[in-house]
């Protein structure tokens, strides 16, 4: 069986440095030339207060991204994604850690220059596809014009705007199979799902064929792409999900569905055969940690991407915050070893290496992302985000910019 072991207090630390890492090049700013770019000033929907969808407001007047690295590109977005990190930062989610490291690293790299501090007001958004209008000196893997697509650094400026700035090491070419707008709608989700079975789990081609894997809420965002990576490695995959649900999962690969919302769920995962992994995607609102793990065989590994850092934080500061996290990293963890399994967090990072890997994977039909058939456009972000925050999505909904062309 596939057994990972490691310092009750190492999984918080890859959470953390995964959660807020930013870039670490030399802190040179290297202006974008913007003569040809609306004298410097882009459109883009900004918050200035936390709170509801009426903190959104278009501007026309919002500065151009700054390149602060010789390796970051500035990007003309075509298309963009809602996930629900964009509901929760509006309402505030992760500030006080962001802000925290963010101030830190300024005053480290930048010798206390403020002007690469996330502060109102905000541009929220982390998925794009786009194209590659400027480049910093040392830039090789990219050219101007390529169209590529990442997801942003939690510690970046959104892509609810017409530019975009990122590293070269954190976006990828498109696919060349799919549109901008689905582009758009695979990086967050996959580079969770990827660093949930791969990165912090350990599984891959070598170790994968015949294990067993339980992916808890199978149809959503992350759920759907972490099924078919999951396949992909050979794994035989239960999906736990609503009945309605079933037909979808199925075409995907999984061979057995559950419905999560019939009471004796438990009961029959239960007289099935043990999992090798059991991934979370929602969180325990309809299980407990303790009952889960009775699911796992020996060695196996219960990881989720529902973790409490930003909310203990942003709820009772950082210390406090901080230390209730290690608490319940180290209980999690301890637990999980007197009962001989695996407990992990696992959070997204802007890897563009994962995300060439999943480019192939999608360039081969072998990763497909799901996108809801309603579309909304630029202007209408705020509407888009109200369309799953209430719940009416059934798949990524995508946002295009077609009045930028």
């Amino acid at each position: 069986m596939l057994k990972i072991k490691s310092h009750p207090f190492s999984s918080l630390k890859r959470t953390v440095y995964h959660a807020i890492k930013s870039i670490n090049e030399a802190p040179t700013l290297y202006s974008i030339p913007s003569a040809k770019l609306s004298a410097g000033r882009m459109q883009a929907w900004i918050i200035y207060y936390y709170g509801t969808n009426q903190q959104f407001t278009l501007s026309d007047s919002v500065p151009l991204p700054i390149i602060f690295s010789p390796k970051d590109v500035l990007i003309k977005v075509s298309a963009s994604s809602i996930n629900p990190i964009d509901i929760r930062r509006r309402e505030g989610y992760g500030g006080k850690l962001i802000d925290t490291y963010q101030s830190v690293k300024n005053f480290v790299q930048l010798r206390g220059n403020q002007s690469n501090k996330l502060e109102f007001p905000i541009t929220l958004g982390r998925d794009f596809c786009g194209e590659i209008i400027r480049k910093g000196p040392k830039v090789t893997k990219f050219n101007v014009g390529d169209k590529v697509y990442g997801a942003l650094n939690v510690t970046r400026q959104g892509s609810f705007a017409q530019y975009c700035a990122a590293g070269e090491d954190e976006i990828c070419l498109k696919p060349n199979n799919i549109s901008d707008a689905e582009a758009s709608a695979l990086p967050l989700v996959s580079l969770t799902s990827w660093y949930a079975i791969r990165k912090l789990s350990g599984f891959n081609e070598e170790n994968s064929i015949g294990k067993r894997a339980l992916v808890i809420g199978a149809a959503g965002g992350v759920g759907h792409i972490a099924t078919q990576l999951l396949n992909n490695l050979g794994m035989e995959t239960t999906a736990l999900c609503s009945q309605s649900s079933f037909d979808y999962v199925r075409q995907l690969g999984v061979e057995d569905a559950i419905d999560y919302r019939q009471k004796d769920w438990l009961s029959e995962l239960s007289q099935k055969a043990k999992y090798d992994i059991i991934l979370d995607t929602v969180g325990p609102k309809y299980y407990s940690f303790q009952l889960m793990n009775t699911l796992l065989n020996p060695g196996g590994t219960f990881v989720t991407i529902i973790t409490p850092i930003f909310r203990n934080v942003d709820k009772y500061g950082l210390i406090s915050g901080l230390s209730r996290t290690a608490y319940t990293a180290a209980k999690q963890t301890l637990y999980g070893w007197s009962n001989n399994f695996n407990y992990r967090w696992a959070v997204y990072r802007p890897d563009g290496e994962v995300l060439r890997q999943v480019k192939n994977l999608v360039e081969q039909n072998k990763l497909t992302i799901k996108v809801d058939p309603k579309e909304f456009s630029f202007e209408n972000i705020p509407q888009a985000i109200s369309y799953l925050e209430n719940g009416h999505a059934k798949g990524k909904v995508v946002i295009k910019y077609s009045s930028f062309r």
